[in-house]
C-alpha cells in the first residue's frame, strides 16, 4: 500500500511540474475593472496600477474587453493616460475593433458575453522601474455607453514574436 501511495505522489509531482513548465511565465500584470451595468460614462475612469521592476525586458501591453451582445457599436475608442513612477504622463488614443464587417463579434463568446484582447503597445520597454498608472476612459460619441461589461489590462513579457 505504501508503494502505491509513493507512486501516486510521484505521478502528482511530475504532473504538477509539467503543468508549471507548460504554462510558461505568468503575466507581469493582469487585472480587470467591472463597469456599471447602467453604462460607462465618459468621465468615469478605469484605473490600473502595475509595478514594473525590470526595465531591460520588452513587454506586450493589451486591453482585454468583455462586451455584451447588445453593445451597439463595432468598435471601442479608448483614451489612455500612462503615468510613470516620476509623474510623467503620456496620452494615447486606441481603437479596439470588436466586430467583423458582417456584424459578428470577434474574440471568444459564451452566451451573450464576448471577450477580446486588443493590442496596445507591443515589444515596448518601460523607462523607469516602479508603479505605472494607466487611466482609461472611453472615447465614444455617446456620453454613456452600455454593453461593455469589463475592461482589463494585461502586461506580459514579450516572447520575441510580433
Amino acid at each position: 500500500m505504501k508503494q502505491v501511495k509513493k507512486i501516486w505522489q510521484i505521478v502528482l509531482l511530475v504532473c504538477t511540474l509539467a503543468t508549471i513548465v507548460a504554462c510558461g511565465e505568468p503575466d507581469v500584470y493582469n487585472s480587470y475593472v467591472a463597469l456599471p451595468n447602467a453604462g460607462w460614462g465618459q468621465d468615469s475612469l478605469a484605473v490600473f496600477r502595475a509595478d514594473i521592476a525590470n526595465t531591460n525586458e520588452a513587454y506586450d501591453i493589451s486591453f482585454q474587453i468583455r462586451n455584451q451582445s447588445f453593445y451597439k457599436y463595432a468598435n471601442l475608442w479608448l483614451f489612455v493616460d500612462v503615468i510613470s513612477p516620476d509623474g510623467e504622463m503620456q496620452r494615447d488614443t486606441v481603437e479596439c475593433i470588436l466586430a467583423n464587417n458582417d456584424g459578428s463579434w470577434r474574440g471568444a463568446g459564451w452566451g451573450s458575453l464576448y471577450s477580446l484582447q486588443c493590442p496596445y503597445r507591443l515589444n515596448t520597454r518601460f523607462a523607469k522601474s516602479g508603479q505605472y498608472t494607466f487611466r482609461v476612459s472611453h472615447g465614444m460619441r455617446d456620453a454613456d455607453i452600455r454593453g461593455i461589461h469589463s475592461l482589463g489590462l494585461k502586461i506580459s513579457k514579450n516572447d520575441g514574436q510580433e
